[in-house]
């Protein structure tokens, strides 16, 4: 297996957690979608580990990464994370509300050398 297959395929384990026939990082994102995770999908998967705290990317054994080079694989994950618009995590907004009577009185509520 080439150098660049061996890095394809700790690519697409750590994105979808399957291990699967891939060739080059170059082409990621293509085969990929051919194998069924196009972006959405891949999305999917992240946000249903994020939901159930599970880690995301899956792990790739340290005997894979120390083969390709630890550097490598990182700087890779991360390029094909961006590229594929899965860094970060997902941001969730806060829900806006009027504050209650109580809320009002913990806001207004001071110690007394704030006089």
């Amino acid at each position: 297996m080439s150098d660049d297959a061996a890095l394809a395929e700790a690519l697409g384990q750590a994105l979808t957690g399957e291990r699967l026939q891939l060739t080059s990082p170059a082409l990621l994102e293509g085969q990929l979608a051919e194998l069924g995770y196009d972006r959405r999908r891949l999305g999917e998967i992240r946000a249903r580990c994020q939901e159930v705290r599970a880690a995301w990317p899956f792990d790739v054994g340290p005997d894979t990464r120390r083969a390709i080079g630890f550097a490598r694989f990182d700087a890779a994950l991360a390029e094909a994370r961006s590229a594929l618009g899965l860094d970060g995590l997902r941001p969730t907004m806060p829900t806006v509300r009027p504050l209650d009577r109580d809320d009002r009185r913990l806001t207004e509520d001071r110690p007394p050398h704030w006089g």
